[in-house]
């Protein structure tokens, strides 16, 4: 037999590689540094590239090659440890994990340094040293990984622009030529590089989808406004003005699962971030800049209003006596916890998505904010009106805070009370008599006077007859505006309502969702409930914030917010209680799931668009793969009658015959010629012979047959023009 030798690359089509270099450069310039793609994307395919000729100049030069790899490895190490100081702030790891929220130069350099040794040398190796086609979608992993767990997707564009760019990089491979003398069968170093290799490539990429954070870009900004105005009144500093409008539903709403901040409390509520005051129809709900003014110093004031201590110490006062007017009705309400009348709850925040925003998110009756992730002096907060509390500098990035609020129960007994006594009389005369402190007295008047003003204002012919119709009907027969207020939340699970995140409305209208659809999200329901509430005479206000929901409680206890935890509710004003949170998605049931079944048909559809398109571009492999695992499940003639069977299309493929009526000599005679493995060729078709014309028992060792069919098929491959 002839001496083996191995093929010699004449090197790959370098202008595809070029295009490719620079497909995968904007795929992941666009991930990491979006505000200066276009800059960035230019120089990192000016170095990968660099890269990539520098070994494609050593491709026949092994040793020379490895000195080269390590020379580049160990100085983006050195650049690494210098520019990637963990003391620097921000450090390299925020800047690739958090998704262009910001940008720096030397972390930039850095990274386009770091990504373009990993890309620059595979795809070298993979059409130069290795050619293999199918490989070259290893480094296209890297900006496609990031990108599903950083910023959810990258545009279609890209996209089309890297897929382009691999198909020509695949259509210009490397070509191997042969010595005249060649009788190449295979390599099988070779072969055990390639399994490494792509064995390799495997687990790194499946360990970087594990280990690299889920964070959507920046998602938190898109809820989060920025201060835009600073006055002063009454001799304090004044912020105002830091919202613009809500949303109002436009349908398809499918929330990302990407987490947002992370929540700490043995005591949940909903957590608001902003509140709304005029209702403008399809175009959702504003704010009034007479209630956006915030005030610094507010905590104390905030203490103060504290109900069930509030309930409590009259109560007390009456049965030592005092309060004799109101005695008899205080004596029958039942004593208030001391849990309830003295401590307040606790819930720690922590924003995880990179955003650097000014507003402060934080459940109701909420006395106090202390910031923990900020420079050595804790910035100043300020709360308005409306209860939105904000400070007066973005928070750095990922900033977290801790809210102290009270966690109080409206109290029914007390409430009815007050259907008999005026609760600005009954505050007077406890001040009075020492019971309580002035200062308690008026906060709570000043609260009532607050909420009185801001309904008067909110009356701005939002309110239709049918809307006054339909509030009159739900609160008839009712004394208290506790009772209005919950007849009101219940009414949407009695009248019929479904919440429904995939319905689509014909109009973004208040009327519309209550006369005609009933179905919608919680935006609809909320900003129905708040002009049902106005219109029975109630104050109240559009909120939107994020509702903190067993499913989103992870294993170690903590409330793992999302995109899906959004939420809208209604704040209506119950004097005697507070501000209170009415919801009426509680009572609605949840529709046919329409949003949930869309998405999961675009993920079928998109799946099985790109399994129909690996199916096309990898056919050949996909065939033998599925030949080699039913081969194993035949019979020992069934297995020749195969291997022949599919030597035979093979050879006619070569030769572009029919394979109906090409002969198993004709099969030895096309192999032999072509590919210089007549050994190989003659065993299978001999073994056939024996087969289908009888000619002799066949005898051949099957397993020998399949290794002569794989040497026939890599040698076709490998000297496939």
């Amino acid at each position: 037999m002839k001496k083996r030798s191995k093929p010699i690359f004449s090197g790959a089509e370098i202008l595809a590689s070029l295009v490719y270099l620079c497909a995968l450069s904007a795929g992941l310039m666009y991930v990491l540094c979006r505000d200066y793609m276009f800059v960035c994307t230019v120089i990192m395919t000016a170095v990968s590239f660099g890269v990539y000729m520098i070994f494609y100049a050593l491709r026949r030069k092994k040793a020379l090659s490895l000195l080269a790899f390590i020379v580049l490895f160990m100085t983006v190490y050195a650049v690494c440890r210098i520019v990637g100081n963990p003391y620097r702030s921000p450090s390299f790891y925020e800047f690739i994990f958090n998704a262009s929220d910001f940008f720096d130069p030397a972390l930039a350099g850095m990274t386009i340094l770091l990504c373009s040794l990993i890309i620059g040398f595979p795809i070298c190796y993979f059409t130069t040293y290795l050619p293999r086609p199918s490989f070259l979608l290893l480094p296209s992993f890297v900006p496609l990984i990031l990108a599903a767990r950083l910023v959810g997707r990258i545009p279609l564009g890209l996209l089309v622009f890297i897929a382009v760019g691999y198909m020509l990089a695949a259509f210009g491979i490397a070509r191997p030529e042969y010595p005249a003398d060649n009788a190449y069968v295979d390599d099988k170093r070779a072969h055990i590089e390639r399994v490494a290799a792509i064995g390799m490539a495997g687990v790194i990429a499946a360990a970087l989808l594990t280990v690299i954070p889920r964070n959507d870009y920046t998602p938190m900004i898109r809820y989060l406004e920025e201060l835009t105005k600073r006055t002063s009144a009454y001799g304090r500093r004044v912020l105002s003005e830091f919202t613009e409008s809500s949303t109002p539903n436009r349908g398809n709403n499918i929330p990302s699962d990407n987490a947002l901040f992370i929540v700490f409390t043995n005591s949940p509520r909903n957590v608001s971030r902003q509140s709304f005051d005029v209702y403008e129809g399809d175009e959702g709900w504003t704010f009034n800049s007479d209630f956006s003014r915030g005030y610094d110093n507010w905590e104390k004031h905030r203490s103060r209003l504290n109900i069930n201590k509030l309930i409590s110490d009259l109560k007390k006062g009456a049965n030592n006596g005092k309060l004799e007017k109101y005695s008899e009705e205080l004596n029958k309400l039942e004593d208030v916890p001391e849990i309830y009348s003295l401590a307040s709850a606790q819930m720690t925040i922590r924003i995880v998505d990179g955003s650097s925003t000014s507003v402060i998110m934080h459940p109701s009756e909420t006395i106090n904010v202390n910031v923990t992730s900020s420079a050595s002096t804790p910035p100043n907060t300020y709360r308005n009106a409306v209860d939105e509390i904000f400070t007066e500098k973005p928070m750095p990035r990922n900033a977290a805070y801790v809210a102290n609020y009270y966690y109080n129960q409206p109290n029914e007994q007390f409430l009815k009370m007050l259907e008999k006594v005026d609760l600005n009389t009954l505050l007077d005369d406890a001040a009075e008599e020492g019971v309580i402190e002035s200062a308690v007295r008026d906060e709570f008047v000043s609260e009532s006077r607050n909420a009185i003003a801001y309904y008067k204002a909110g009356l701005d012919g939002s309110i239709t007859d049918e809307i006054q119709t339909v509030a009159d009907e739900i609160t008839a027969g009712l004394t208290n505006d506790y009772e209005k207020a919950i007849a009101i939340e219940k009414w949407f699970g009695d009248a019929g309502f479904t919440y429904d995140l995939g319905f689509v409305p014909e109009r973004a209208e208040a009327d519309y969702f209550m006369f005609d659809s009933r179905r919608g999200i919680c935006t609809d329901f909320a900003t129905a409930s708040t002009l049902l509430l106005r219109a029975a005479g109630i104050p109240a206000r559009y909120t939107e914030g994020f509702v903190l929901r067993d499913d989103a409680m992870d294993s170690y206890g903590r409330y793992v917010v999302t995109e899906e935890h959004a939420h809208a509710y209604s704040t209506a004003f119950i004097e005697g209680y507070g501000w209170l949170e009415i919801d009426g998605t509680k009572y609605a049931p949840i529709g046919s799931m329409s949003g949930q079944i869309t998405r999961m048909l675009t993920i079928i559809i998109i799946s099985g668009v790109i399994l129909t398109v690996i199916a096309v571009v990898f056919h050949r492999q996909l065939s033998e793969l599925c030949f080699a695992a039913v081969y194993r499940l035949r019979s020992g003639n069934g297995k020749i009658r195969a291997v022949y069977l599919r030597t035979r299309r093979l050879a006619c493929n070569i030769a572009e015959t029919d394979p109906g009526s090409t002969t198993a000599e004709e099969v030895r005679d096309i192999i032999s010629r072509t590919l210089s493995l007549e050994d190989e060729a003659s065993e299978i078709t001999n073994a056939a012979n024996k087969l289908f014309y009888g000619t002799g028992t066949p005898d051949a060792d099957v397993k020998k047959l399949y290794r002569d069919y794989k040497s026939i098929c890599r040698m076709k491959r490998s000297r496939r023009k």
